[in-house]
């Protein structure tokens, strides 16, 4: 596995740890799926990890909203 592959995956684990934790206070359990490597160009999985930091933060914002 190169260098980029293993970096890709860790910051795809650490994303999905911090959306768990969040899962962990608002109760709103959601199944995030593992990055499988080399199956996304590097477009798609920037898009996809995009996504799930802006969730983690909407659902951070909704937190402390309420």
């Amino acid at each position: 596995m190169s260098v980029i592959e293993e970096k890709k995956n860790k910051l795809n684990f650490e994303i999905r740890s911090l959306l768990s934790i969040i899962d962990l206070i608002d109760g709103k359990k959601k199944v995030y799926n593992d990055y499988k490597i080399n199956t996304l160009t590097e477009e798609e999985y920037l898009n996809a990890q995009l996504d799930l930091i802006i969730e983690a933060k909407n659902r951070l914002i909704n937190i402390f909203k309420d």
